[in-house]
């Protein structure tokens, strides 16, 4: 009877050890492992200002920079550009941000979204003034499209040379925003950046550089 009682108890007490094992010491209710889940997609992050005059990385190409007002506006492009690679970003925010924008908010526009090939992602086109010449980009994000622009003909007060350099808001094909640069922009612009990436002479679209 002892030994039977013995049994029984050691039974029992095998049981109730069973049923009040920790979860987190069970194999089967281990929580999935997270480290995938969590870590950020890496072009998901911003980019890394190469200095407080562009939002452009160090391993980018300044297209154009300037700023006005309290605003900057930046399009920059991968240092490798051909017809049929490379890339090209429009970049919108608050002047002396960095790439993440004031007191470390997002930038306002990064446009287009990922690494897209500036013939898909703006159309641009160089033009000839008297005494001068220049060049711009439309980027479109239906229903608004941003137009970068820099050029110098004789616009000065006696018809000398002066420049004109900003960037216009469009929505509907309308202006509705204007940027005029504090001072002079800076990148590359031009014929020469636009025959790189692919652009031809195309009077398909137009675009008036405003006073």
């Amino acid at each position: 009877m002892i030994t039977l009682r013995i049994i029984v108890a050691m039974t029992v007490f095998l049981a109730l050890g069973a049923c009040t094992e920790s979860p987190e010491k069970s194999p089967s209710v281990k929580p999935a492992d997270q480290t995938n889940q969590t870590k950020p997609a890496a072009n998901a992050e911003m980019p890394v200002a190469s200095n407080t005059n562009s939002f452009c990385t160090t391993e980018e190409t300044i297209i154009f920079t300037c700023q006005s007002g309290t605003k900057q506006v930046s399009v920059c492009a991968s240092r490798t550009l051909s017809p049929t690679a490379g890339y090209v970003q429009y970049r919108f925010g608050s002047t002396g941000s960095g790439a993440t924008g004031k007191a470390g908010a997002p930038l306002e526009i990064a446009h287009p979204a990922g690494q897209v090939h500036p013939l898909k992602a703006a159309y641009g086109t160089g033009v000839m003034f008297s005494g001068g010449g220049g060049a711009w980009l439309r980027f479109r994000n239906p229903p608004y499209a941003y137009v970068v622009y820099s050029g110098i003909g004789r616009w000065g007060p006696n018809g000398e040379p002066a420049a004109k350099e900003g960037l216009v808001v469009e929505k509907d094909g309308n202006a509705v925003a204007h940027f005029k640069c504090n001072g002079n922009s800076s990148g590359e612009l031009g014929p020469d950046w636009l025959e790189k990436a692919g652009y031809t002479a195309n009077n398909s679209e137009q675009f008036d550089f405003p006073d």
